[in-house]
Order: C-alpha cells, then structure tokens, then sequence
C-alpha cells in the first residue's frame, strides 16, 4: 500500500485531498506537509499537517504530490525532498483527458476536465488546472504552472518554469521562453522572450511606468 503525502495545506491542496480520493490510483492519504501547522484551521479535515516542509522523513511506502501554485516554491520544496529520498506520483483526475502517444513526466498534475492532445510532452512536475487544454504536439517544460482554463494550442512549446494565468490562449506554433509570466487572459501571438512577463490581447511585455511626485 502506498501513503500520499500532499505538499501545501492552502487551498490548492485541499483541493488535492478530494481529487487524490477520486483518483483511480488506490492510496491511503497521510497528510500534509506545511510550514504552517495551523494551515488547517477551520476546516472539517480528517488528516493532519504532518510537519513542516523541511521536517518531515520520507517514509518508504509514501508518494509525494505537490499542491503549491507558484512555480519557485514549488521547486523549492520539491528539490528538498526528492534531497531525503523522496518519490513523487502523477496525480491524473478521472475526468482528464488524455491523447495517444502523451509522454507525462514525474509528479505531473492534472485536474478536473483537463485535455492533453495527442503526442503532447510534458515534463516533470507541470501542474495543469481545471478545464485547461494542451493540444497536440505542444511541449511544457518541467516545473511550468498552468492555471485554470488555460488553452495551450498546436505546437506551441512552453519553457521550464513558466506560470500561465488563467483564461490565457497561446496560439499555434508559439514558444515561450523559461521562466516566462503569461497574464491572465492574455493572448500569445507572438514568441515570449525567457524571464518575460506579458499581459493582453494581443500580449505584449509588461512595463512598469514610474508615477511622478506631483
């Protein structure tokens, strides 16, 4: 028998516990692990804050799943346990969608509704939100976020660690560079430079403008 342990007790994680339970993979879910152990407070729980991100010794028979929605902490806490030997587990809801010939890697997650398209890659720990869609042929490099109703069309090649806001659309054939911000609802028409955030329709680089002392 295999122990889930869910990384992050915030929302996006109790999200998790319920989806974990509705999975077709058969585990019994151990806990959480949060730096804050009172994450759980007010909520009707029936497994515990373990410990702390960096306190907790991974125990042979548990898998590991990170609920966490910004892409540098994610990372963060995942390195620190695969560091003591931990082993993560796909998370796949029963009502994703999944293409033919789809290579997913390590401790992907996909949520309700989602739809990988045929022959699409995505690398180790990319988080897909609900109802958001990755189109045939598309590339999302590890550790990349994709948050809700996010469409990912034809093609389209997604770097490592990108965050993609919700509602957002990247139009065919599009690259994205690393460690890109996509806006919410923006519209992707043209390739991301690496470290670039843009925000609109059509998406262009964000600029921050300097308010003058009156």
């Amino acid at each position: 028998m295999n122990y889930l342990v869910i990384m992050g007790a915030g929302g996006f994680g109790r999200e998790m516990l319920a989806w974990a339970r509705q999975s077709r993979a058969y585990w019994v879910v151990r806990g959480f692990l949060d730096d804050n152990p009172a994450a759980l407070a007010g909520f009707a729980k029936d497994v515990p804050v373990l410990a702390g991100m960096d306190e907790y010794e991974p125990q042979p028979a548990d898998r590991f799943v990170c609920a966490m929605g910004r892409v540098d902490h994610k990372r963060r806490c995942i390195e620190r346990v695969l560091a003591r030997g931990g082993m993560f587990s796909q998370m796949l809801h029963p009502t994703a969608v999944v293409g033919e010939n789809v290579a997913l890697g390590t401790g992907v997650i996909l949520c309700p509704h989602v739809a990988v398209g045929s022959d699409a890659r995505l690398g180790d720990f990319v988080s897909v939100n609900l109802h958001s869609t990755i189109a045939h042929d598309a590339v999302v490099g590890r550790w990349t976020q994709l948050h809700c109703h996010v469409d990912v069309t034809g093609g389209v090649v997604v770097g490592e660690g990108v965050t993609v806001g919700s509602h957002a659309t990247i139009l065919p054939g599009i690259q994205v560079g690393d460690g890109a911000v996509i806006g919410a609802g923006a519209v992707v028409m043209r390739d991301v430079p690496p470290n670039t955030t843009v925000f609109g329709n059509p998406a262009r680089p964000y600029v921050a403008r300097e308010v003058a002392n009156e």
